[in-house]
């Protein structure tokens, strides 16, 4: 059996220490409080086929994969990723892949970025977790920044800590 949480967050493009987290928990059916956490390894994530404003899918990809490496790196980090490719998929479909992309969501006009979860119910595993960007702002892969718009990466390294079941 399956739950979804959606955990919404203004992201912050200031990487900060695994340590500076708190740890995403949720009550199983049998009653128990578990912090939510991945099994199997590697955690597998895809890439929706979609171009933003100044940014194709190739390299939204690489965006990513330097933002998932950036945790890899971690000293006390004990997982791995694996990109499994591209889709057609979008997040937040429950389809048990995690699915990153730009998706446009004015409505959310404070929100650079949202991660949900589906998580299983009796032990508390991520079964698949979500991340979108919002293309309602400007994005940058650009090494050194670019004026007027956000950084992807930095944006990124935010939401894939809470694709790990870390809050804030």
């Amino acid at each position: 059996m399956k739950t979804l949480a959606l955990a919404l967050a203004l992201a912050i493009a200031v990487p900060q220490s695994s340590f500076a987290y708190l740890k995403f928990s949720a009550r199983t059916l049998r009653g128990n409080v578990v912090t939510l956490r991945w099994a199997p390894e590697p955690v597998r994530w895809f890439v929706t086929e979609r171009d933003a404003s100044g940014i194709n899918a190739a390299e939204f990809q690489s965006a990513m994969a330097r933002g998932f490496a950036t945790w890899e790196a971690v000293p006390t980090a004990t997982i791995s990723f694996q990109f499994g490719g591209f889709t057609r998929a979008e997040p937040f479909e429950d389809d048990n892949t995690s699915v990153l992309g730009f998706q446009d969501q004015p409505e959310l006009e404070r929100v650079l970025g949202a991660t949900g979860f589906v998580i299983d119910a009796l032990t508390g595993e991520i079964v698949e977790s979500d991340i979108f960007f919002n293309t309602t702002f400007e994005w940058s892969t650009a090494a050194g920044g670019q004026t007027g718009r956000f950084d992807l990466e930095s944006t990124a390294v935010h939401e894939i800590g809470h694709l790990l079941g870390l809050g804030h």
